[in-house]
This record gives structure tokens, C-alpha cells and sequence, in this order.
């Protein structure tokens, strides 16, 4: 059987492509089964509980030898603990590649705005059979991945799968429905501080060294920017114990557009002024159009 591995601190297009993927898999008579790397969060939980679909059981390890699907991600750090005990047999990712096999294996990579549009694709590039639930949780991981089209990852291709999905699922207004993706996504109650940080954490390797990379997508920056103090604290306390060259955690204004950076101290906010055009807010560094880590982000400090 072969077992389909999202990212660490999944999210709705890594948990609803997988889901998806599985159920495609099975319409080839393939056996295979969805894992989740950790708790999903509540615009998730939201999707799954909207169309009826049952949560993927989460795991940290899988035994040796086990055949794996990397989706949604292609790095060692990003990935389940023991990776390099498994045998990776196919990857399927929207983000440029960066891992190493010990053989050729199956790599699909589209730059799409999310994985569960590469695997809708597959549904309709292969006549396959989509079911009104199927169908509700690849449109719900486009839109949660693309911002509902405001991020600069987007493609017109995107669009395009996202009305064929609607066809099928029939909601009358998606951008009524996005808002209740990103208002669920929004409601973090008394949620820690380190797993707010952790929610949408990523560690990247750059030129000087690894950097631990935060995200909230939100609809109300007040939830993050009024922990401002006990954020940075324990983002001090994330670099130091990670042997980290910086931790940023960035607040991302989905319906304006705009996002607002806490660093771990000085050298943080030094490093992203200098990559950004910042409005430096009391070390909460604002920059207007600054919303993918993937496309914007990224790409500045891998050229810094």
C-alpha cells in the first residue's frame, strides 16, 4: 500500500489533496491512504466537516521500508520524521524541488496555486469521477492556497478548475464561502503562543544559514499583533533552541492585501527592511502587497 505524506503543519491544500488523491488513486485500483503530520487546523477541520469527509489519521513515522507519496512538499525538513528510512516512490508538488531520490521515481510538478489543483486536474485530465465531497475539498484547498485568488501564486488555470469543481459542488457564492474559510481559519481562541507560531511553519536553508519562517493567514491581524510581545519572546526562545540565523512569524492581512513581520530581535528586523520596502511600525514591520511566503518571500531571501 502506498501511503500519502503531506507537510508538517498541514494545512487545507495539503489535507484535501491528499484526501482527494487517495480516493483517485482507488478509481485506479490502487491502495493508498492519506497521513496527516500533525494537528489540522480549524479552516480544515471546517472543509472536512462541510462535505462529510472524515479527518486523515495523523502520524509522525511509518515503518521501514514503507512506500510513500510525498504531496504538497518536497524537502527532508519539511516532511515526516524518519523519511529517510521510507521508500519515496512519487512526488507531487507545486514548489520548486529540492530533494534528492536514490532512484528515479514518478515527479509532477506544476506551477499551480496549489496542489489540489494539480490533482483536480488529474480527475478531469483522465475522465475520472468526481463526487460533490471530492470535488468541495479540492475547491476549498484552491481557495485557501490561492487567497481566493489574491495571491500571486494564482493562475489563470486555477480559476479555471475552481468554476469546473463549482460546477459539481454548486455553491452559490464563493466568495461568501472563502470568507468562511478564512474566518474559521481566523478563530484561534486561547491557542499557545508556540503553536500559534507553529500553525504555518516552514525552515528554510539560505545562503548564511536556516531560518525558521512563520505565516498566520488571517482576517483579523489584531489576534496576532496583540501577542506582539510574547510572539517575539518566543520566537527569541525558537531561534536560540534551533540553532537558527533568524525566526520570523508574519501576519498576512487576507482580505487587504497586507502583512505585518515580528522578528527575534534585531538582526531580523535589520535582514527585512533590507529585502523589503518596510514600514517599521515599532518593530512590527509593515509591508503593503506582501502576502505569499512561497512567491515573494522566499524567492527575497534566497537572492539576499
Amino acid at each position: 500500500m502506498k501511503h500519502i505524506i503531506g507537510h508538517k503543519n498541514p494545512d487545507t491544500d495539503t489535507t484535501c489533496s491528499g484526501i482527494a488523491y487517495q480516493n483517485f488513486l482507488a478509481k485506479q485500483g490502487v491502495e493508498s491512504q492519506a497521513f496527516a503530520l500533525g494537528r489540522l487546523n480549524k479552516e480544515t477541520e471546517f472543509v472536512l466537516e462541510q462535505f462529510g469527509v472524515d479527518a486523515p489519521e495523523q502520524i509522525t513515522e511509518l515503518p521501514h521500508g514503507t512506500e510513500i507519496i510525498l504531496l504538497d512538499h518536497n524537502e527532508e525538513k519539511q516532511s515526516i520524521d524518519n523519511i529517510k528510512d521510507l521508500d519515496i516512490v512519487e512526488i507531487i508538488d507545486h514548489h520548486k524541488v529540492k530533494i534528492e531520490t536514490d532512484k528515479p521515481i514518478s515527479i509532477f510538478i506544476k506551477p499551480l496555486g496549489s496542489s489540489c489543483s494539480i490533482i483536480a486536474e488529474k480527475y478531469f485530465d483522465n475522465n475520472v469521477e468526481l463526487t460533490k465531497a471530492i470535488a468541495g475539498l479540492l475547491l476549498s484547498g484552491i481557495i485557501s492556497d490561492t487567497l481566493f485568488f489574491r495571491s500571486p501564486t494564482t493562475t489563470d488555470v486555477d480559476k479555471e478548475l475552481a468554476d469546473k469543481l463549482n460546477d459539481i459542488v454548486g455553491i452559490d457564492d464563493l466568495e461568501e464561502f472563502s470568507l468562511q474559510l478564512f474566518n474559521a481559519k481566523s478563530d484561534l481562541g486561547d491557542i499557545e503562543v508556540e503553536e500559534l507560531i507553529r500553525l504555518d511553519y516552514k525552515s528554510f536553508t539560505f545562503k548564511d544559514g536556516e531560518y525558521g519562517i512563520g505565516v498566520m493567514e488571517t482576517t483579523n491581524v489584531d489576534f496576532g499583533l496583540d501577542r506582539k510581545d510574547e510572539i517575539v519572546a518566543k520566537l527569541k526562545e525558537i531561534k536560540v533552541s534551533e540553532g537558527l540565523q533568524g525566526v520570523f512569524f508574519i501576519i498576512i492581512d487576507i482580505l487587504n492585501e497586507k502583512s505585518y513581520t515580528l522578528g527575534a530581535g534585531d538582526e531580523e528586523i535589520t535582514l527585512f527592511t533590507r529585502l523589503f520596502e518596510v514600514e517599521n511600525q515599532e518593530d512590527v514591520l509593515f509591508v503593503d502587497k506582501l502576502v505569499s511566503r512561497k512567491k515573494q518571500i522566499i524567492p527575497a531571501f534566497e537572492n539576499m
